[in-house]
Parts: structure tokens; C-alpha cells; sequence
């Protein structure tokens, strides 16, 4: 029987039963010192086994209490742990749909440039084609000009040829 099973009263109470048994026993019917001596030393050793019983009990209940602590000790550990793993989930899990979300973001913004490199570049091939039409149409102009400045040229140098008979 340990700590737990027993009231410390009851267990008290039978060590002292026993005891007291022990001492009438020795003791006997005598009422002389010897037998107060032998009394009050089984008194005394009763007490002491008493005494004895006691605190074997209490370090029976002790390392009970021990045990149950370290059960309950690891049990919170486990609890813990468990729930630290949940919440390093939770946040890695949150981390990858930010990390998604961003990767996302990147692909439409890359998506966009794209576009507006492309338009930009169409524009510019138009511009170009605009520029060479101009250049081409100058040209074009300016051969016209020359022809008829040639004209003009041809025509007004028979006259600069002839000799001034005039006067």
C-alpha cells in the first residue's frame, strides 16, 4: 500500500498498533523501572519505524508526484511542439502564397513591358518607314527641282551665248 491508496491517519494508526503491541509485550505486567524503560524504548522505536513508514510513504507519493510531473512535462512538450510545427506550417504556407502572389505580379508587370516594348517598337519601325518615305519623296523633289533648274539653265544659256550686237 503506498501514499496514495492509505490516509497518513490510518497509516499512522497501524504502525502504532503494531507497535503498542510490541511494547505490551515486551514490557509485561511489571510496574517496576526496567519495565518503564523497556516501555518507553518501544515507544520510542515504534515511533521510530513509524517514523521510517512515514517517510518511505512520502518519498513512495514523492516519486509519484515525479513521474506524473514528468509525464505531464512531456505531454506540454509534445503539445507544443506540435503546435510550433502547425504555425511553421501556417507561415510557410502564407510565405509561399506571398511568394506566388509576387511571382504573379512579376509575370503580368514582365508581360506588360513586353507589350510596351513591342508597341514601342512598331512605332518606331513606322516612324522609320514614315521618315523614309519623307527622305524618299525629298529626293524625289529635289530631283525635280534639279531637272528644272537644268531646264531653265539649258534654255537661258543660249541667250548668254549670243553677242550683244544691240547698239
Amino acid at each position: 500500500m503506498n501514499a496514495k491508496e492509505a490516509p497518513p491517519e490510518a497509516v499512522v494508526e497501524e504502525g502504532a498498533e503494531e507497535e503498542r503491541a510490541d511494547v505490551e509485550a515486551q514490557a509485561g505486567p511489571s510496574d517496576d523501572d526496567q519495565g518503564i524503560g523497556a516501555r518507553v524504548t518501544a515507544v520510542f522505536t515504534a515511533a521510530e519505524k513509524a517514523g521510517q513508514h512515514i517517510v518511505s510513504l512520502a518519498r513512495e507519493e514523492a516519486e509519484d508526484i515525479r513521474r506524473e510531473a514528468r509525464a505531464e512535462a512531456e505531454a506540454y512538450l509534445r503539445e507544443q511542439k506540435l503546435q510550433a510545427d502547425k504555425e511553421v506550417e501556417q507561415i510557410f504556407a502564407e510565405a509561399r502564397r506571398k511568394a506566388d502572389a509576387i511571382e504573379e505580379e512579376a509575370r503580368v508587370a514582365s508581360r506588360q513591358v513586353e507589350d510596351d516594348a513591342r508597341v514601342r517598337n512598331d512605332r518606331l519601325r513606322e516612324e522609320a518607314r514614315l521618315i523614309q518615305e519623307r527622305i524618299t519623296w525629298a529626293k524625289e523633289g529635289l530631283a525635280e527641282v534639279n531637272e528644272r533648274l537644268q531646264q531653265v539653265f539649258l534654255e537661258n544659256q543660249p541667250l548668254a551665248s549670243q553677242p550683244d550686237t544691240d547698239f
